[in-house]
């Protein structure tokens, strides 16, 4: 998934496509193993989208606690 794509999403729906990724990951983890797999490098591109995803994550986060720090004082 493209970055831009990324950046739009609500924290939700960042957490849902977080889930289904990781799902995704582990299924192509199996047919590698299985020899299914036909398309290795899926398994890198997977890894990026949940790495993103989780930084993307963490972002929204410190930003919500930073701006309810400033609220506060």
């Amino acid at each position: 998934m493209q970055w831009e794509d990324l950046k739009n999403k609500s924290a939700k729906e960042l957490k849902e496509l977080l889930s289904e990724t990781r799902y995704a990951l582990q299924n192509l983890y199996f047919q590698a193993h299985g020899r299914q797999l036909k398309q290795v490098h899926k398994i890198n591109l997977a890894k990026k989208t949940i790495a993103r995803i989780s930084m993307l994550l963490k972002n929204k986060n410190m930003q919500s606690i930073y701006s309810n720090s400033l609220r506060n004082d």
